[in-house]
């Protein structure tokens, strides 16, 4: 589904466009201009429809896939799209041994399968990667500059995603639309971290908002940003946590 000139979604679960598998988080591709790059691979529960629905989109070659945390729901297809589209991984620094092991505790699968959240049979496979990164990183795939920001909180150590020449930015499941945080009883959620990575976000000049599920904001997406980082100041959460 193109949303517009640089964005398709091509995964999304029962939270937002019930596109492929209901446990599917949203997975963007996006034209870099000599390349494409995906953000986020799905569970891997419907991985041939998620790799139909790239190709009636891609434009231009899938040479990245950048993840912005560890869950099931983000990274389960990691393996099989990386061996289909021969595309380098780029993950965040601290969780990045959680996803070359495919290690079910630390990324909360454990928990979330015996939740029922995910069949009771379902696995993910470790994934090699390419390269790790942290806040303050910047990358530049083909015309376009990527920035990476703290997504931690919501998990051990995501990261955000930030073109700056669109004002666009991937968040993960750290900010949903309208203001919503996602903050679970699972390994690495942290309030803290959370607060401190949503407020930072807020600095930041934002059209497009992209969430790992629910709506997305195609304009105007700051306010999403800023209702959470408000949110979070109004708690008075003691500066030692943030």
């Amino acid at each position: 589904m193109r949303l517009n000139d640089k964005v398709s979604l091509v995964a999304s679960g029962e939270l937002s466009m019930s596109m492929t598998h209901f446990s599917d988080c949203n997975v963007y591709l996006v034209d870099c201009g000599q390349e494409s790059v995906l953000i986020d691979a799905g569970t891997g529960l419907a991985g041939d429809d998620v790799i139909r629905n790239i190709d009636k989109e891609l434009v231009n070659p899938l040479t990245h896939i950048l993840v912005t945390h560890h869950h099931a729901d983000h990274i389960g297809g990691l393996e099989a799209l990386r061996k289909y589209y021969h595309a380098k991984v780029i993950v965040p620094e601290e969780e990045e041994e959680s996803i070359r092991e495919g290690d079910e505790v630390k990324n909360g699968l454990q928990v979330a399968r015996a939740a029922g959240y995910y069949p009771s049979d379902y696995r993910i496979r470790g994934c090699e990667t390419d390269l790790a990164v942290q806040s303050g990183d910047r990358l530049w795939i083909s015309e376009e500059e990527i920035l990476v920001y703290d997504g931690a909180g919501h998990s051990l150590g995501g990261v955000c995603y930030y073109f700056p020449k669109h004002k666009m930015i991937f968040v993960g499941d750290l900010v949903m639309a309208g203001g919503y945080i996602n903050l679970q009883n699972i390994p690495g959620a942290d309030i803290g971290k959370y607060a401190r990575s949503v407020i930072a976000l807020a600095e930041l000049e934002v059209e497009q908002f992209y969430s790992g599920h629910g709506c997305f904001s195609l304009n105007g997406g700051k306010k999403h940003i800023d209702k959470a980082a408000g949110a979070f100041k109004s708690l008075g959460i003691p500066a030692n946590f943030i």
